[in-house]
């Protein structure tokens, strides 16, 4: 029989059957579209020592140390790819740049620097907030004020978030950048510099307390001068990924979250700075001389709230001013605060941080 002579209600069978068939080989391909990236590419600044890649100390740290993101999608088939850049916030935006990645975490002013500059990059949430700054200076040198600066030699490495601290530091006390010996340096440079006499000293974040045994001092630091002296540092996502791959953009973030949360624990403070010490190399003593004194639950909160909004314009704002940035950009548009909200909901944690204004203040 062919297949005009079927009666109408066996045509319109068949075409359901085919319809059906249609749709369960579409499935799968609409499936892998969703889950297209085989590969999550992440980088950061390299924060550890002794051989060991580290991103130091925040919410990634956790998600690293434990896994939770390789754990998260080995169902899937999805790997991770871990980048550590010993040139710091400048190296992971090149590699963005050139789309060798897809998220990253970097702190303050790199990531504005690099956003003003037409990276196309979506910040999801913050990865750590006001973290502190310590100036390390060789054996010998004595350095009692910022002022003491005046005509030393001092390492800085530029273009990451340590640089705009110190030039506020400068400014409080009255000096430029180019009333020192500034010298560009990377991190594990800075540090055998400071060690050898090199340099008088050097600006950088808790992984200076290391040199101590070596002979240098840790005179000066950023704790207690709030906002424009402290650092904050957050997990942006390219455009793309976020458009193209927004299920495995939320599980990322979900996992961020989860960490914030047994990050903001008090009772977690000690396996916390195990924990930091144990994946970067670092003894504890770094960790635990930098959270001393810190409310955990502010400083894992992972709230994009207006005083993290509020922060960032001031980086921009201050960036502009020192002639570190170029061009402003609207801040506030940049932020994708809908990705830790639908997290904080499924993990029922709504209640946990409290939401601060451009002040400060909880609302």
């Amino acid at each position: 029989m062919s297949p005009s002579a079927l009666k109408p209600s066996t045509r319109l069978r068949r075409r359901l059957l085919l319809g059906l068939a249609s749709v369960a080989l579409a499935s799968p391909l609409a499936l892998q579209a969703q889950t297209a990236s085989q590969l999550i590419r992440i980088g950061a600044p390299d924060f550890g020592v002794a051989g060991k890649p580290s991103p130091g100390g925040g919410l990634l740290a956790i998600v690293h140390h434990n896994k939770w993101l390789e754990e998260e999608f080995a169902k899937d088939g999805v790997k991770i790819e871990w980048n550590f850049f010993r040139g710091a916030g400048p190296a992971v935006a090149e590699a963005l740049a050139a789309k060798q990645l897809d998220l990253v975490s970097l702190g303050d002013l790199a990531s504005v620097l690099h956003k003003s500059r037409g990276l196309p990059t979506r910040f999801l949430l913050p990865a750590g907030r006001d973290s502190n700054s310590y100036l390390a200076t060789a054996p010998g040198v004595e350095i009692k004020s910022w002022a003491d600066l005046k005509g030393k030699k001092v390492a800085v490495l530029k273009g990451t978030a340590y640089q705009r601290p110190f030039d506020n530091l400068l400014a409080s006390a009255g000096l430029g950048e180019k009333d020192l010996k500034l010298i560009n340096m990377d991190w594990p440079g800075s540090k055998a510099a400071v060690v050898a006499g090199q340099v008088d000293a050097t600006f950088g974040g808790a992984d200076l307390f290391i040199l101590k045994d070596k002979g240098v001092s840790i005179p000066l630091s950023t704790k207690g001068r709030g906002p424009g002296f402290t650092i904050s540092s957050g997990l942006l996502a390219t455009e793309d990924f976020v458009q193209n791959q927004p299920q495995l953009t939320q599980r990322v973030v979900r996992q961020l979250v989860r960490a914030a949360h047994w990050a903001s624990q008090e009772s977690n403070r000690e396996a916390l700075i195990k924990l930091y010490s144990d994946n970067s190399g670092s003894p504890q003593a770094v960790f635990r001389n930098d959270l001393e004194g810190e409310n955990l639950n502010a400083r894992y909160s992972p709230l994009v709230d207006e005083d993290f909004i509020a922060n960032y314009q001031g980086v921009l704002d201050d960036g502009l001013k020192l002639g570190l940035v170029r061009k402003g950009f609207e801040v506030r548009n940049w932020f994708e605060p809908r990705f830790v909200q639908q997290a904080l909901k499924e993990l029922k944690l709504e209640q946990q941080w409290k939401a601060r204004d451009a002040q400060g203040k909880v609302k």
